[in-house]
C-alpha cells in the first residue's frame, strides 16, 4: 500500500483522507553525534524511514507526520555539533503537535522513537495528553529493544552496543544507508566507568545520574563495533521491529478507551 505521508501531501488530500485515518504517527529522533561512524541525522532518519514503512503496511489508516528532528541529548553535548533542547520545550512541542492534529479530527496518536534519551519525556507527554486533554497516545522505540532476540550469536556483535554501532548501523543500512560512513571504527569504551553498561554496572538495579557520554561511556562517541554493520542482519532485525510496532499500533487501535 502507499503510505500517507503528510510532507508529500496538499491540504485537500488530507481533508479527503480524514475519515479513513485511524492514527497519526509522529517519528521522533535527535540531532546528536553517533561517533565517527554515523551522521547526526541517524536517529531521526531511522525513525522517519521506519514510520514510512509502517505507513506502507497501513495505507490510509495511518498518517505519517514530519519527524521531530531535535530531542534530549545533553549527555552528548561534549561532542561538537550535538543540539539538545530543554525538557519542557520538548514536552510542549510533542503535546502541541498532537493537539493540533486532534483539532482536525484525528483521534489516536503514536510517537515512534529513534532516540532512547527521549523516553522519559515521552512518558510525561502521553500522560499529559491523556489526563489533561483526554487524547489517547502511546510511544515506543523503533530500534534495538524491538529486535534484541533477532540477533544471532554467530554475528559476533559486541556485548556493549547501541550507539553508532553494528546494531544501530545494520538497521540504518536497511532503512537509510546514507547516514553511514564507509570508513568505520570500533567504539572506544571507558571500561572503568561506574556508568558502563553490562553486568558490572553499579546502577543495573535502577537509579542513575547525569551522564557525560564522552567521559562515562565512550571517548570517540560510539559503542560496539560499526565495522560489523551488515545489511542482511539489518533487514532481519528491522522486519522484526516492524512486525512488533505494527502489533502495538493495532492493539492500541483496538483498545477500549476508558
Amino acid at each position: 500500500m502507499k503510505a500517507l505521508v503528510l510532507n508529500d501531501m496538499i491540504w485537500p488530500e488530507v481533508e479527503a483522507a480524514l475519515d479513513k485515518i485511524e492514527i497519526a504517527l509522529i517519528p521522533t529522533g535527535s540531532c546528536e553525534q553517533h561517533g565517527p561512524n554515523m551522521t547526526f541525522e541517524t536517529d531521526t532518519a531511522r525513525a522517519y524511514s521506519f514510520a514510512k514503512m509502517i505507513g506502507e503496511r497501513m495505507g490510509e489508516r495511518a498518517l505519517i507526520c514530519p519527524p521531530v528532528t531535535y530531542g534530549l541529548s545533553p549527555h552528548h553535548m561534549p561532542f561538537p555539533g550535538t543540539i539538545t533542547i530543554r525538557e519542557e520545550t520538548y514536552i510542549n512541542l510533542l503535546v502541541d503537535i498532537v493537539v493540533a492534529l486532534h483539532r482536525h479530527g484525528i483521534q489516536k496518536f503514536g510517537y515512534l522513537n529513534g532516540h532512547g534519551g527521549n523516553n522519559t519525556a515521552q512518558d510525561v507527554v502521553v500522560n499529559r495528553l491523556k489526563y489533561e486533554y483526554g487524547i489517547d497516545a502511546f510511544y515506543c522505540p523503533v530500534g534495538g529493544k524491538m529486535f534484541a532476540d533477532a540477533i544471532e550469536p554467530e554475528w559476533g556483535w559486541s556485548q556493549v552496543r547501541g550507539h553508532g554501532c553494528e546494531s544501530e548501523g545494520s538497521q540504518g543500512m536497511a532503512l537509510c544507508p546514507w547516514i553511514i560512513r564507509d570508513e568505520r571504527v570500533k567504539g572506544d569504551l571507558v571500561e572503568d566507568s561506574i556508568a558502563m553498561f553490562g553486568p558490572d554496572n553499579l546502577f543495573q538495579w535502577g537509579g542513575g545520574f547525569a551522564w557525560n557520554w564522552r567521559t562515562d561511556f565512550t571517548r570517540n562517541g560510539a559503542l560496539g563495533d560499526a565495522r560489523k554493520i551488515n545489511l542482511e542482519h539489518g533487514i532481519k532485525c528491522n522486519n522484526m521491529a516492524l512486525d512488533r510496532v505494527q502489533a502495538i499500533i493495532e492493539g492500541f487501535l483496538a483498545r477500549e478507551v476508558n
